[in-house]
């Protein structure tokens, strides 16, 4: 019994990301700065900021708090869950994020950019999300019509059987 009890004081560092959102009106510099003081603020809790990076201003799909574009920021961390607590916590409370996702991770990818995951798969179907649904309608017509061909063969291959 006392093993149990010793076991639930130990807390696992698991692997997170969180990502957010700050105002349009804010500088580069002030996202930055906030994004070093949650980091600050994981490290002090006994956490680890594995990477952190700005990823620019873009635009937002729809208004957030009448905001049309907002300043991304991803921070990768080892942290526990009662660090992601406290951090999601003080994210709610600070009106400088006007959105923000904590999400657990099984391993950090090796990127040199963060985004570069999203601007790949954006540029592999070119660029726009109208030429992803012509490309995957146009193959979904195209199996369409090599499932058609192939019954044809196979009504074929039977009749010359039958005779």
């Amino acid at each position: 019994m006392a093993f149990l009890r010793d076991f639930s004081l130990v807390k696992k560092m698991r692997l997170y990301e969180n990502i957010f959102i700050g105002r349009q009106d804010l500088s580069q510099q002030q996202i930055e700065a906030l994004g070093v003081s949650l980091g600050m603020l994981v490290t002090q809790n006994g956490g680890e900021v594995v990477r952190s990076e700005y990823c620019g201003l873009r635009n937002l799909a729809y208004q957030i708090k009448k905001n049309h574009k907002g300043h991304y920021y991803i921070i990768q961390m080892k942290a526990t869950s009662a660090i992601v607590a406290e951090l999601n916590r003080t994210m709610r409370i600070n009106e400088d994020i006007i959105r923000h996702l904590i999400v657990k991770v099984d391993a950090f990818e090796n990127k040199d950019n963060l985004i570069s995951q999203a601007k790949s798969y954006n540029d592999d179907f070119g660029g726009a999300a109208t030429k992803d649904i012509g490309y995957r309608a146009a193959n979904s017509k195209i199996d369409m019509l090599k499932g058609s061909e192939a019954e044809e063969v196979v009504e074929s291959t039977t009749s010359e059987v039958e005779e």
